[in-house]
């Protein structure tokens, strides 16, 4: 079982979804969430990546899958474009999320300044 989740502040990812490649093979109707792959016992390649215009935040694993058993994988997308995700067998943190809040944070700072200026004026 693979779940795939991306940062709340980039919405717009939800319109496409991620892209999950098991030992070489894409995983068809791959969604938000959880997206149940079946396979057999033993080592398999994971790698799952965003879809953009091109694949975003890649981030690939191998995960062991023991007899009768099944394995829970979890994605996170990066918040920002041009690094990796995060994929690992506990729900992960989005890459980039603190560079994404800072931006935020200078943006609304630049935006109250220019509010108090206007207003003084």
């Amino acid at each position: 079982m693979v779940d795939c989740s991306y940062f709340p502040l980039a919405f717009m990812l939800a319109l496409t979804g991620p892209k999950i490649i098991v030992n070489g093979m894409e995983v068809p109707m791959a969604k938000w969430g959880q997206t149940h792959i079946p396979v057999g016992p033993g080592q398999h390649h994971v790698r799952v990546a965003t879809k953009w215009l091109w694949d975003m935040g890649p981030a690939e694993t191998t995960v062991p899958v023991a007899e009768g058993h099944s394995t829970h994988v979890f994605y996170k997308s990066p918040a920002i474009a041009f690094i990796n995700g995060a994929i690992g067998p506990v729900p992960q943190t989005a890459p980039g999320a603190i560079v994404s809040y800072i931006s935020l944070g200078v943006v609304g700072v630049l935006i109250l300044l220019q509010l108090l200026l206007a207003c003084s004026i």
